[in-house]
Formats: C-alpha cells, structure tokens, sequence
C-alpha cells in the first residue's frame, strides 16, 4: 500500500483537495518503477478512480495495469477511496491524500498536474480550477472575506522586471530598496545593481550590488507601476 502525501502552506483556505468525481476524473500522474527488475517505465503513467481494466488470467480488475517491458511481470494498481482534503494547520503537517494499493511496482515521483479544489478558511468560498501546483504556489482573492491570501507565483513577473528598476520592501523596519533587478534564482532570491537603501521613505545610503534573500521580502514592485504592481512573498 502507498499512500500520497502533501505538505502544503496554507493561508486563508483549507480543504485543499484534487477534483476527483465520476464526471470529472483526477489523473493522479507517477513515473512507476518494476518491483522485480526495477525497471523505470520510460513515460509517465496516469492513475484514475474511476477507470477500471482486467488483469490477465481472469484474477480481477485494477485501476491500473502495465506489463513491465523489461520482465514481462504484470502489475496493477488500485485506488481504494476518494481523496481526503488537506486541512489548514499550524505549523503545515504532513497529511496522506489517498491510497494505492500497488502490485508489483512502486512510485517514484508524483506531479500534481491536475485541477484542485480549496475553500476559504473563515468564509467557506469555493475555490475551484486551481491548476498550478507544478509549480508549487497559487493565489487568489477572497471576496467574502475580502482579504488577498498568499500571493505566490511571482516569478513570471519578476523576469519581466529583469534590467529594470524596481523597489523591494521589507518585512520589516519599514525598509526598502530601489535598483536595477539583475537576476532571480530559482528561491526568488533577488540581485539588485546600483542599490539605494530607504527607511520610513527616506534615503539612507547607496549600496552598490546586492543580494537580497526571499524570505525577507514583504512585496515587490517596478519603480513607477503603483500599488496594483505589488507581490507580496511569502518565506
């Protein structure tokens, strides 16, 4: 039995859960390995609930059957129940989000390609067609509750910020810097050139070159874009 687990950060929702109903399927995607030869099928598989195939020999039905390439074996995989939501907790726990019952061959990786459901933690708002969790964050806005929770993803927007001045506030101190972005890892780890240093709105000091770590980031902007140009990070 294998049981996929996640460990999430939730702000302002909970609930957070693949869309996995009889009308609209969720593909759960591995790359499988043989549990005899250990041989790594060479694709992708996709694991659904609601599909069903016969195993040879007349020994039942599985969710899932591949015929290693390399053995010969056959395997089969089966989902028992439908996936349990992932609740908001404090500090983020990890908790199993459904089962697989694997015959012959294990999981290696999982992608969570995918639509996903979530639900406002406080206002209950429905939050369907959550599709980014390749890439590890999503946001979006709260009406009932008329709060924006954790803004993620800024990475599009940063890049397009490259070779141009922007200003990064700090989560504290009420200190910020404006300067040319040089570059972005893949933390968001931010690199300005020709850095100035400002508290409370008043220019402090010229700093040349610097790093600045993620973590440390309440939101950043394009110098002259306004307030609707804000990402707030989250550490």
């Amino acid at each position: 039995m294998y049981a996929l687990t996640l460990t999430a950060e939730l702000n302002g929702v909970t609930n957070l859960r693949p869309k996995d109903t009889a009308e609209t399927p969720f593909w759960y995607t591995f790359t499988v390995q043989c549990t005899s030869c250990r041989e790594t099928h060479a694709n992708p598989i996709a694991v659904s609930r609601f599909e069903v195939n016969e195993l040879s020999g007349s020994r039942g039905e599985a969710n899932f059957v591949w015929k290693c390439k390399n053995c010969k074996r056959e395997s089969s995989c089966s989902i028992k129940t439908s996936p349990k939501p992932y609740e908001q907790k404090e500090p983020p726990a990890s908790q199993t989000i459904v089962e697989f019952d694997c015959r012959g061959l294990e999981f290696t990786s999982f992608s969570p390609e995918g639509e996903w459901l979530a639900e406002g933690l406080e206002s209950g708002t429905k939050f369907e067609g959550i599709d980014s969790l390749q890439e590890g964050e999503w946001f979006d806005y709260d009406e009932k509750a008329n709060d924006e929770f954790m803004p993620v993803n800024p990475r599009p927007m940063l890049q397009g910020l490259v070779n141009k001045e922007i200003e990064v506030r700090l989560k504290w101190g009420d200190t910020c810097y404006k300067g040319v972005l040089v570059s972005i890892d893949s933390y968001m780890n931010v690199q300005l050139t020709n850095a100035q240093e400002f508290i409370d709105q008043k220019f402090v000091s010229d700093l040349g070159q610097i790093l600045i770590r993620c973590n440390n980031v309440l939101w950043i902007k394009g110098v002259n874009q306004g307030e609707n140009a804000d990402v707030k990070m989250k550490d």
